[in-house]
This record gives structure tokens, sequence and C-alpha cells, in this order.
């Protein structure tokens, strides 16, 4: 399986509510509210030193809140991360979920927070 249909599959569990959008890559425009799946650093780790084809792969979910005051941004994002949390499928790691952060995209601010993943590869 190809860390393409990784990423598709991980968007597939994602997208099963109507609250955000899901990318599998980066897009030109982020449109909040956004869930975003981005390669993490170490990107991949080999489970056994010599053998290729067995990887640990971790993964970024980066969570877009919506563009509202701030109170209501952090409500939102913490709403969105909890839903993501409950869909993530069950053969994915939650290794912790980041502080709230502005970013700053598309000539705006954005308030948004990672969750860290790690899943078993073998390719």
């Amino acid at each position: 399986m190809p860390l393409s249909t990784l990423r598709s599959d991980l968007k597939t569990a994602l997208t099963s509510n109507t609250n955000y959008s899901c990318y599998d890559h980066v897009p030109e425009i982020i449109i909040p509210p956004a869930c975003l799946i981005l390669a993490s650093d170490p990107y991949l780790e080999p489970m056994v030193i010599g053998n290729s084809k067995n990887y640990y792969v971790r993964l970024t979910l980066e969570v877009v809140s919506t563009t509202y005051s701030n109170p209501s941004a952090l409500t939102n994002l913490e709403n969105d991360i909890e839903t993501i949390l409950g869909l993530i499928p069950l053969n994915f790691i939650v290794l912790s979920v980041s502080s709230p952060r502005i970013r700053s995209t598309n000539s705006t601010d954005l308030l948004t927070a990672e969750i860290q993943l790690q899943t078993a590869y073998t390719g």
C-alpha cells in the first residue's frame, strides 16, 4: 500500500462529519474550519534496522478553526479536536495534541492546533 493510500484512508475516516473540510495535502487556500494531513518529523522510522519495508509513519493533523472572535474560535477548535480524536482509525496511535496557536496564512491569522499520530506501515 502506498503512503498516499494511508493518507487517503485517514482522510476518508476523518471526513465522516459536516463540521470541517479535510485535506490529505496542503491546499493553496485554507478555508476554515479544516483539517490538514501533513508529514510529521520524523516522517518514517524503521521498525527494525536493515528491514526497508516496515516503518513507523508519523503524521500531523493540523486542525484549523473558523475565524471568529478569539473565545468562539477556541471553543470551535476544541470541538473539532474532540470530533477528530473520535474518528481516528484504531490502527493509529495519538501521540499528542499541541496547545492552540496562531498561524498566519492566506493573509489572515487562524487559530490552529496539531494532533500527532503514528501508525505501522508495511510497504
